[in-house]
């Protein structure tokens, strides 16, 4: 006597290689999509150094923190690169000044020496 409630036994197919598949498509295709839409815009040093010649010299602080920290994307070759380093090291005490002082004339001077010449390599 056979039973009529119970069925037949079924075959079940393992689909888990590709729903693997699919969500290692979904991470690739999400990843290009990021890339492609969320991509920095790299600035060369001409971007730099604008900033860098609309320095304000009258705060010091300011000053001396935005030449050490945009200076080093500009002065790549060894001769202004040495010169850099130099008005870096000679800066430094003005990085940690609380009040507002005004750049040294002679420092300033400089400054904008070091950059015209820099201008003047890019043409």
């Amino acid at each position: 006597m056979s039973l009529h409630d119970i069925l037949p036994p079924i075959e079940l197919r393992d689909y888990t290689f590709i729903y693997i598949l699919f969500g290692l498509f979904l991470v690739i295709l999400s990843t290009l999509l990021y890339k492609h839409f969320f991509k920095k815009v790299k600035k060369d040093a001409k971007y730099y150094l604008n900033i860098l010649e609309k320095c304000d010299f009258k705060d010091a602080k300011k000053t001396a923190l935005q030449f050490s920290y945009y200076g080093k994307y500009i002065f790549i070759d060894e001769v202004r690169k040495a010169r850099f380093l130099e008005l870096t090291e000679s800066l430094k005490p003005y990085k940690y000044i609380e009040n507002l002082t005004s750049t040294p004339q002679k420092l300033e001077n400089d400054i904008k020496k070091l950059l015209e010449q820099e201008r003047e390599s890019y043409g």
